[in-house]
């Protein structure tokens, strides 16, 4: 017996964004007026090489002030914003 397997290639863009545009979008989407550390949107479009599941948006000023209240690296922080925004697109809230 032969098992095939198909494989698609899932993709999670990452952007970062100015505090302007952050809470812009917060404002717009969200009805709230502060600026959020991370945005994250779901698309599920397919591309020509798999799918898009979304995408992540990091405001980098808003990390820094969490990573020093947290006591992290920017860059511990930031993963940290990926994996909470990856979460939410995939469909858990566990705030």
């Amino acid at each position: 017996m032969t098992h095939s397997l198909n494989v698609m290639e899932v993709k999670i863009s990452v952007a970062f964004v100015s505090p302007a545009k952050m809470q812009k979008l917060n404002l717009e989407l969200r009805g709230k007026t502060y600026t959020p550390a991370v945005l994250s949107f779901p698309y599920y479009e397919r591309t020509e090489d798999g799918m898009l599941l979304g995408e992540v948006l990091i405001c980098r000023s808003q990390a820094q002030a969490l990573a020093k209240k947290n006591g992290v690296t920017l860059d511990e922080q930031i993963n940290q914003l990926i994996i909470h925004g990856s979460k939410h697109i995939l469909g858990v809230h566990e705030d």
